[in-house]
């Protein structure tokens, strides 16, 4: 008989989904949490194609381009024909974009704030070195994009 998988794993991912999401609700930003991540994906990362888009937030392709239709309606987003491809486009934020997620981020980070005022500093303490894990496990296995792909580019696990 195999050996039951360590529950640790899946109660890490539970655990932080749940968390998430009680953090976009409390937050109340007012789009859905794919057009949260669009956008806060085009913020750190600059342009991307619709298909790199819709492979980061692991939607189809056109449910990507129905969420960057409605950002570019709203103005929050540009997009330019792909120099390297010209069946494609390239997509950024405008200038109202980086607004819209700045003023996004500080309400999140407020609502969190809220829901963390109890803790103690030690439990403080974990949850900071939790974020610098985990934020180095992402950024290590995260999705190579273009002109990204050499994987002695990838940082490396803490």
């Amino acid at each position: 008989m195999p050996t039951p998988p360590d529950p640790f794993p899946l109660d890490l991912t539970l655990a932080c989904s749940r968390f998430s999401r009680l953090a976009a609700r409390r937050a109340d930003v007012g789009v859905s949490s794919v057009t949260w991540r669009v956008v806060a994906a085009l913020g750190q990362r600059g342009e991307l194609r619709v298909g790199e888009i819709a492979a980061l937030e692991q939607v189809t392709r056109p449910t990507a381009t129905t969420v960057v239709q409605r950002l570019e309606h709203e103005g929050v987003v540009v997009r330019r024909l792909d120099p390297a491809d010209s069946r494609s486009s390239l997509v950024r934020l405008t200038d109202h974009g980086r607004e819209r997620l700045a003023t996004w981020r500080t309400k999140l980070g407020t609502e969190v704030g809220t829901l963390l005022a109890d803790t103690s500093e030690e439990d403080r303490a974990v949850l900071h070195r939790a974020v610098e894990l985990l934020g180095a496990i992402v950024a290590a296995e995260d999705l190579p994009m273009r002109g990204r792909d050499d994987p002695d580019q990838r940082p490396s696990r803490p």
